[in-house]
């Protein structure tokens, strides 16, 4: 946990998070206007990635009958081979950093506080897992099974409540900063007034 707060502490500065949102949103940008808008008129249903709830083996034999070589071959680079390595980290480092900051302004404390900032990277290594599943299907490396099937789709469920789990905890920390500085203000006017 000290090596993940120093590292945060590093990226954790006003300056750097602008810079993690930029560039972790430009390779979102390029992911949903470029190859998965592709990839999904391709195949007919949103790709593997985009599956928030999962899939059944059903849909995942579908997802990868309905791929040609040429849509295969863009799903597997740039897609899962680069954009898809690129965006959960930077996106892990942008909600652990602001959760971080948020964490220290608002000083708020305790085990489970302390636990969210892991949460991000929970997610990352749940993307990375999801993207090992999904290759292996769509390269045709091993048979769509219900084992694989079953290990992909929990990864990709469990990148979706990781990554909603620490935006909504991004939410409640900012709207309680929001409120302590506002309740700040509010007590500056009355000692101001009641020292006039």
């Amino acid at each position: 946990m000290s090596i993940l707060n120093s590292i945060l502490l590093k990226v954790s500065s006003v300056k750097r998070i602008f810079l993690l949102f930029v560039t972790s949103q430009l390779v979102f940008l390029l992911m949903m206007t470029y190859t998965f808008p592709e990839i999904n008129h391709q195949i007919g249903t949103k790709a593997f990635d985009l599956q928030t709830f999962g899939y059944s083996v059903s849909t995942a034999e579908s997802i990868v009958n309905n791929l040609d070589d040429r849509t295969m071959d863009l799903y597997l680079f740039p897609q899962l081979m680069l954009l898809d390595i690129v965006y959960p980290f930077l996106l892990a480092l942008l909600l652990s950093g602001l959760l971080f900051r948020l964490i220290k302004t608002t000083q708020s404390e305790g085990k489970i506080i302390s636990n969210l900032l892991i949460l991000p990277f929970v997610a990352m290594i749940s993307d990375y897992s999801e993207n090992i599943g999904v290759i292996l299907m769509i390269s045709k490396s091993i048979e769509v099974s219900e084992t694989i099937v079953y290990l992909s789709s929990t990864a990709t469920i469990l990148k979706g409540v990781s990554t909603s789990v620490a935006w909504i905890a991004i939410l409640v920390l900012s709207v309680k900063w929001i409120f302590m500085k506002i309740r700040e203000k509010n007590n500056d006017q009355v000692a101001t007034a009641e020292m006039t």
